[in-house]
């Protein structure tokens, strides 16, 4: 693979990221409303206490499946992040 396909690929991956990072917003925001409707009440600003509510309130499948996707999201965003620091931003 040339330098310059590789580049493409990576401009590829990061506007694929940008589009997850959407998800990721949107993700975080349903479990805001769930824990509001089926949780104890409160739109809570982090993950961890987000799922530890709907985990009392005996929602843990639907709130990890969703928590599942988002970190796999993050991964995916850190792992772009470590490649381009890597290779200097294809600066090589």
């Amino acid at each position: 693979m040339t330098k310059a396909q590789l580049k493409e690929k990576y401009t590829e991956w990061n506007k694929e990221i940008s589009a997850l990072d959407a998800r990721k917003t949107e993700i975080f925001h349903k479990l805001q409303d769930l824990c509001f409707e089926k949780g104890d009440g409160n739109k809570w600003c982090g993950i961890e206490k987000l799922v530890e509510e709907l985990t009392k309130t005996g929602h843990i499948y639907e709130a990890m499946n969703l928590v599942s996707e988002y970190y796999e999201i993050c991964g995916k965003h850190e792992a772009l992040k470590d490649f381009a620091i890597a290779t200097n931003n294809f600066e090589i």
